[in-house]
């Protein structure tokens, strides 16, 4: 089983505050403490769906409450979003899979009649030319454009209120386009998967692993 992280964080000193309004979410929560600076709260509506749900997290960020929403699937990506003064004023979307999808999808226009799912697995010839075209993506302008769009809001400055001018630098280093997407040419590694780490060290979010609200609702046994 993968991880799958999501919840909302916020500074610790701003506690008092947010557990008046946690009720007023109308919906079930868990709230907790992830280590001396962060406290985070699970909401049922992991993801923010709902008009009922932004507005009270726009609400709770009016009143001076800066909250990070951040989310972490180990197979697909990571992301965040940062309110605050009653606005979203920060957010990013890396995603894992982009580089398979449109390796695929390349794949697919220069061989409309090859079926890759199961020709990969019974030909090392087409094996070898997908491995080729997923290794001139990853290099390529097209991809650096589109990893650049999921980091186009991210401004760093945002980060202001909740952590201090060393780390809003570190987070302008992590995420520029062109480090992001670096390839070791001997590894063939990239920044961008190790990025989440990055990003929950530069925070001092560690903790914030291997949990959510259904998972919380379970008792821990999902």
């Amino acid at each position: 089983m993968s991880e799958f992280t999501t919840g909302m964080l916020y500074p610790r000193k701003y506690e008092p505050k947010v557990l008046i309004a946690l009720p007023k979410s109308r919906q079930p929560y868990f709230h907790r403490n992830i280590n001396r600076d962060w406290n985070a709260f699970f909401l049922r509506d992991e993801w923010l769906e709902t008009a009922q749900t932004l507005q009270f997290i726009l609400q709770l960020s009016r009143q001076c409450v800066p909250l990070l929403w951040f989310h972490d699937s180990e197979e697909n990506g990571w992301g965040y979003r940062l309110f605050d003064a009653g606005y979203e004023v920060s957010s990013a979307t890396i995603s894992y899979t982009l580089d398979a999808d449109m390796a695929e999808s390349e794949f697919t226009r220069l061989y409309p009649h090859v079926e890759l799912h199961d020709a990969i697995l019974e030909s090392e010839d087409v094996r070898q030319t997908y491995e080729d075209i997923l290794n001139r993506t990853i290099r390529s302008e097209e991809y650096r454009r589109e990893v650049n769009k999921g980091i186009n809001r991210v401004c760093p400055a945002c980060f202001g209120r909740i952590v201090n001018p060393k780390q809003v630098q570190q987070l302008r280093s992590l995420f520029d386009i062109q480090m992001l997407t670096e390839v070791d040419e001997e590894t063939g590694a990239s920044l961008l998967y190790d990025s989440v780490d990055l990003f929950k060290e530069i925070l001092g979010i560690e903790e914030m692993i291997w949990v959510n609200y259904a998972y919380l609702a379970s008792g821990g046994q999902k």
